[in-house]
């Protein structure tokens, strides 16, 4: 069982950081991974197609540090890489991620913004789902404020979906907080939490695995894509 208060901090602040989760083998092996391929892959949402991504997601889930911050029978719903350099370089604006990888697209009221990312269909779900999922970001790198570590809004999450006047008023409120990983390590954190990142100023990388676990059955006939109806199991 992890720390009680790390799931506590979740609960509150909407993210907590668990470090060495991974060790410097392991982490190596992943980056192999991710250099071999397309060199433009510096950002996609395709990852849980590979086997290794895969097998990982399942490891991350059943590991006792993890596991309790998890929905209850978690499944891995989708996998983004991000790779920030100077060379390839990027602003995200205070926002919170609302949308969901589906296999189909359903009849619902409670269903909106569908659209196609990546040859992949996605939809925002009814604000009761995203507030059971969790992301598990895997930092490869040590990464900072001054090579793009993520700025958050503590607690922003328990307000539930936001407008873009409520997100520019909960900044104002509440002053954003710079989350600082070390390799190995894992930022988890709620998808409603209000989150950004400001481009590298140093010359040295931010790869991030971003995982994201939702609930095995999802309301209004939803599916998760076919390749991810497994559980995993031992959680």
């Amino acid at each position: 069982m992890i720390d009680a208060a790390l799931k506590q901090k979740l609960a509150q602040d909407g993210y907590v950081v668990v470090p060495d989760v991974l060790s410097s083998e392991i982490v190596y092996d992943i980056v192999r991974e991710i250099d071999a391929l397309p060199t433009d892959s510096v950002l996609t949402r395709k990852l849980l197609d590979a086997p290794w991504c895969q097998a990982l997601a399942e490891v991350l889930a059943m590991d006792p540090r993890l596991s309790d911050l998890l929905p209850e029978r978690p499944m891995a719903a989708q996998c983004i890489l991000f790779t920030k350099t100077t060379r390839t370089n990027w602003l995200v604006s205070l926002h919170q991620d609302v949308s969901i990888p589906v296999a189909e697209r359903v009849e619902s009221t409670r269903c909106s913004a569908w659209s196609i990312k990546e040859g992949s269909l996605f939809v925002q779900p009814p604000t009761s789902v995203l507030e059971e999922m969790v992301a598990l970001r895997v930092h490869l790198d040590d990464c900072n404020e001054r090579n793009g570590a993520l700025r958050v809004v503590p607690g922003s999450h328990l307000k539930g979906r936001l407008p873009a006047i409520a997100v520019l008023r909960e900044r104002e409120r509440t002053d954003e907080l710079s989350v600082p990983v070390r390799r190995g390590g894992i930022m988890a954190m709620r998808p409603l939490l209000l989150h950004a990142s400001s481009k590298a100023s140093i010359d040295a990388p931010r790869r991030v695995l971003h995982f994201v676990y939702g609930p095995a059955d999802l309301p209004e006939g939803l599916r998760w894509p076919a390749r991810r109806q497994s559980c995993v199991t031992g959680s």
